[in-house]
């Protein structure tokens, strides 16, 4: 492949081209003469084209400068001169991607599109933002942080800080996951900026200034300090003239010194302790996480990341790896903490581990446990096998197009953007296989990896331990040292300072509901939609003993299999087990082999194997679904009939018998539940609201929501020898589900390989049990629409509210779902967003549940939400919006609707599909309903499903902030958690 396009532009000058045969592309490297501003692009052909430029924003202080510029400059810029362009364009493009990254140390803007001229379109509208934003005061204000009497208009009302990042960054410093990181980083880089909080910290919020702001913008966000990405079919020369025409002639180069240096190593271990806020009834035992971290190898090193990427896998790579195993048995915490493993995320790579669920007095041993660990494996090495099973697992991730989360280039993307911003080296993460030669004729010669534990870990002085622990006075010491700072702002305004805070509330209130003219952005037209629903073809096998669908897809090498075992039969005694059993049956023995083997053979042979509860809607009936367990591995292709096996043994003689080893997952089930409430408390807030509003919304809430944690928790607080009558409940379940009469499977890889995969299929389903199969009659479903609020420690709230509307085949299901774009785009963003200072104002519609929901994200109110929510609701069936907001929803609804998937996430949605009994034809007359929806399909949706239909509220918020709105909400059920 050659993508040296043949009329560089002039002022460009190529630098290197490379040849990456394991992701069949083509990596240029260039670069702009004047400015010396930087560029790669990735040829291939991906019709999911990416664009991103990043700058290097290496923070001074602690107040959130980079992490609020890029909030600020989106939004508004000399060409787009509107308040929110960013924002109106998510409504009027076609992307499959939007976002802006602040790191640690870079800040980067990155889009994707298959369409060219919603590319164009939004080229033009990054470009401007990035190098020439208005950055006005009052935007500044909203993103950022500002002084606000509560009452805004009342000088007499206390003051507050209020700002989406203000907001945002208080949220995320209670969450001990996000908090641990940030505490790592400040102490193990005490002379670097990772010692700062890019993100910001809440304290250190408000002492930025506008003006500061602005320095720090024509300070880095410069060409010469810019790196340009671009990924895809589209021509790269377009690129160039583009980004030259509107951005480089404006520009020369600077000379400006953004490098970050090298953290200089101490001279000796340091132990910290720091603490974090636990609402004051929360019990703190069992909640300390104790956290070791080392300074390793140069960014510039790859090599070396390729070996401490390594041995890290081989470390902690599975439950089976030795450090991983030595710090669970313990019983000294109940799962590793978050962020353990080795990073090279900074200019200085590092590595880490330890323990959560722990104790401040159990420091020391965890230390010990690890060092002893090291100290051992040092001497004795790791067998051939258990290197092999570590380079398989990194060659696999390598290998494989993913996509189903983020986009695959921004993976690619995020993988070289390190290397590529502090060393100019964005070739080498891409290069697994020559690095991979290197370390084989290393380990042909000798010992590798303990040498790398001796130098890295055991024999580093640069080591830090640090507990952080829970303080359930932290949070009020924190409210009470905001009070004092406002109270002292209070003494020093005059009447004149309080006029100004009035005059800028009421500035920025007039900003935030003017109507302004947005026809300077550009556009797209529902003509540039395309008008077919995506095809995924499946094979039926006619002759298998199981119903077997087969997808031929550009895997690059991997083959994936789903068994999916419809749980129909199940007694409903066993049914609240089913997430648990889901989560042990790939962490637990099999086949006469302990749990250590068979992890060992997993990580051998397998890129994992996962277990799942899956719930599939009736798409004619809100009172019908299905429940299935679905078991899924994936492989390379040489290694397809081991993961049958592997499958198979599980399937058919998973052994829940060791007790400790239950107790112990269990303990690192309930710790995973614990640290995502914090990142996704309005999708817990509302799965436990539409658990009232139909019997797929209640098994949901049962299965994945609060329900399931309280589950866990009284599971958890058992000892191992009261687990026996839990171990029975889990073999029975085995044996009453994993049969081939309830099993329905799919293969997924490339032709090449399809009878390869049948075949061992074939073999597989020929282990499984016929068993007979008598489905159980569903519980009846009792509705339930009491308002619901659960009390946990965050200082932000998650506000939803929550609405029963029809199925997927039902007339009305397409104006339900561009009535939540329109909602989301065209009222809660402002109201919750810009004028209430949440990070997030949400309305979904699930079409194929049937469940509409309005939802706030790290939001600082309660009341006015679910105002806002009714608000909303008056707006929509008034029909207070016109026609571009309703072609800029429906365009909305596409861009998600139409996002790329990966090769086997597009054969495992048409799956699904088939078993939900979704056709594509049904799929397409939705598709072509959604372009017809109109103001009146709107307004009636709105009528009937929100303001007359049947509804529920969901809450979670710290106690502090509930018992503060219990007056006026008096019907709310208050919950602890």
């Amino acid at each position: 492949m050659t993508a040296l396009p043949a009329d560089l532009p002039a002022g460009f000058s190529l630098q290197h081209s490379s040849e990456l045969t394991e992701l069949n592309a083509c990596l240029l490297q260039l670069r702009h003469e004047r400015t010396g501003a930087r560029f790669v692009h990735i040829a291939c052909n991906d019709s999911n084209n990416l664009f991103a430029v990043a700058f290097r924003t290496p923070p001074e202080d602690s107040t959130g400068v980079a992490h609020i510029l890029e909030h600020t400059v989106l939004c508004g810029s000399q060409r787009f001169p509107v308040r929110d362009p960013f924002f109106t364009m998510l409504k009027r493009s076609l992307n499959s991607f939007m976002n802006a990254f602040t790191a640690s140390d870079w800040t980067c803007y990155p889009f994707s599109s298959q369409n060219r001229k919603d590319f164009d379109n939004l080229l033009n509208v990054y470009l401007d933002a990035a190098f020439f934003p208005l950055l006005r005061p009052l935007d500044f204000a909203q993103e950022g942080h500002r002084l606000e009497f509560s009452e805004s208009d009342n000088p007499a009302s206390p003051l507050c800080f209020k700002g989406v990042v203000y907001n945002e960054m208080k949220g995320a410093m209670a969450d001990p996951a996000s908090l641990l990181a940030r505490r790592t980083t400040r102490h193990l880089y005490p002379d670097s900026c990772y010692r700062h909080n890019s993100g910001g910290e809440p304290s250190a919020i408000p002492d930025l200034t506008h003006q500061q702001l602005k320095d720090f913008h024509t300070r880095c966000y410069h060409p010469s300090n810019a790196c340009f990405f671009t990924y895809g079919t589209f021509p790269l020369a377009d690129h160039l003239r583009q980004i030259d025409a509107q951005v480089l002639c404006h520009f020369e180069r600077n000379a400006a010194d953004f490098s970050v240096a090298p953290q200089p190593p101490l001279s000796a271990p340091l132990r910290v302790r720091e603490t974090y806020p636990l609402d004051a009834g929360d019990d703190p035992a069992g909640k300390s996480l104790i956290h070791l971290a080392w300074l390793a190898c140069p960014i510039d090193d790859s090599y070396e990341r390729l070996l401490l990427t390594l041995l890290g896998q081989l470390l902690l790579g599975n439950p089976a790896a030795p450090l991983y195993k030595a710090l669970l048995d313990t019983g000294l915490g109940s799962h590793l903490t978050p962020g353990s493993g080795y990073h090279d995320d900074y200019r200085t790579t590092c590595f880490a581990v330890g323990l959560q669920g722990s104790e401040p007095q159990h420091q020391q041993a965890i230390e010990d446990c690890v060092l002893n660990c090291l100290a051992q494996l040092a001497h004795e090495g790791f067998s051939t096998e258990r290197i092999e099973a570590a380079i398989h697992r990194l060659e696999l991730a390598n290998r494989e197009v993913s996509g189903d989360g983020y986009p695959y280039p921004i993976s690619l993307l995020m993988r070289l953007l390190g290397p590529w911003l502090h060393c100019d080296d964005p070739l080498s993460p891409l290069q697994f296989d020559s690095q991979l030669k290197r370390l084989r004729r290393e380990l042909a010669e000798g010992d590798v990896f303990g040498a790398r534990i001796r130098r890295w870990l055991l024999d580093n002085p640069h080591r830090l331990t640090l507990c952080l622990a829970p303080d359930t006075a932290l949070q009020n010491q924190q409210n009470q040292l905001e009070q004092a700072r406002l109270a002292e702002l209070a003494a020093r305004l005059d009447s004149s300072g309080r006029q100004q805070l009035i005059n800028q509330a009421r500035q920025l209130q007039q900003q935030q509901e003017q109507q302004e003219d947005v026809s300077c952005l550009p556009d797209l037209e529902l003509s540039d939609i395309a008008a077919e629903e995506p095809r995924t073809e499946g094979q039926p096998v006619p002759d298998s003993a199981v119903a077997l669908t087969c997808f031929e897809q550009p895997t690059n090498g991997l083959s994936y299999v789903s068994l999916y075992f419809n749980a129909a039969a199940l007694d409903a005694e066993l049914r609240p087990y089913v997430p648990l059993f889901c989560s042990l049956l790939t962490q637990v023995g099999a086949a006469g082999q302990s749990y250590v083997t068979l992890a060992e053979r997993m990580e051998a042979v397998t890129g994992g194997i996962r277990c799942s509860a899956e719930i599939l809607d009736d798409i004619a009936n809100l009172d019908r679904f299905d429940s299935w367990i679905r078991l899924r591995g994936k492989a390379l292709d040489r290694n397809i009939v081991p993961l049958c096996q592997l499958l198979g043994d599980l399937v058919t003689s998973a052994d829940f018998s060791d007790l400790k080893r239950l107790a112990t997952v269990i303990g690192q089930i309930k710790s995973s539940w614990e640290n995502a409430i914090p990142g996704a408390g309005h999708s817990f807030a509302a799965r436990a609201a539409a658990a009232g509003l139909t019997p797929a919304g209640w098994q949901r809430e049962h299965w994945s929501g609060l329900h399931q944690l309280r589950f866990v928790r009284l599971l958890a607080a058992r000892k191992p020898d009261d687990l026996t009558d839990l171990a029975d409940k889990l073999g029975r379940m085995a044996r009453g589900l994993l049969q081939r009469g309830t099993l329905k499977a799919a293969l997924c890889c490339g032709a090449d390989r399809m009878a390869a995969g049948r075949q061992a299929l074939a073999d597989l389903f020929q282990t499984l049990p016929a068993g007979p199969v008598t489905p159980q009659t569903p519980a009846p479903f009792s509705s339930h629409t009491v308002p619901l609020a659960f009390a946990t420690s965050v200082p932000v709230a998650y506000v939803t509210r929550n609405f029963r509307t029809v199925p997927f085949c039902h007339p009305d299901a397409a104006a339900l779902k561009v009535l939540a774009a329109l909602l989301r785009a065209g009222f809660l963003h402002r109201e919750i967003r810009e004028k209430g200072g949440a990070y997030g104002g949400m309305a979904s519609s699930n079409s194929e549940a049937g469940l509409f929901a309005l939802l706030s994200y790290r939001d600082p109110h309660i009341q006015r939400t679910l105002q806002v929510y009714d608000d909303a609701i008056a707006w929509a069936c008034q029909g207070r919006f016109g026609e571009q907001d309703i072609k800029e929803a429906i365009l909305s609804v596409f861009s998600a609707h139409d996002r790329p998937q990966s090769p086997a996430g597009r054969a495992a949605t048409e799956f699904a599909c088939q078993l939900q009994g979704l056709s594509w034809a049904q799929r397409q007359l939705f598709r072509d309903q959604l372009r017809q929806v109109d103001r009146n399909a709107l307004q009636q949706a709105a009528q009937r499903y929100l303001a007359n239909g049947s509804s529920a509220i969901g809450i979670l918020a710290g106690e502090q902030q509930l018992q503060q709105v219990l007056p006026q909400l008096t019907e709310l059920q208050l919950e602890r958690l």
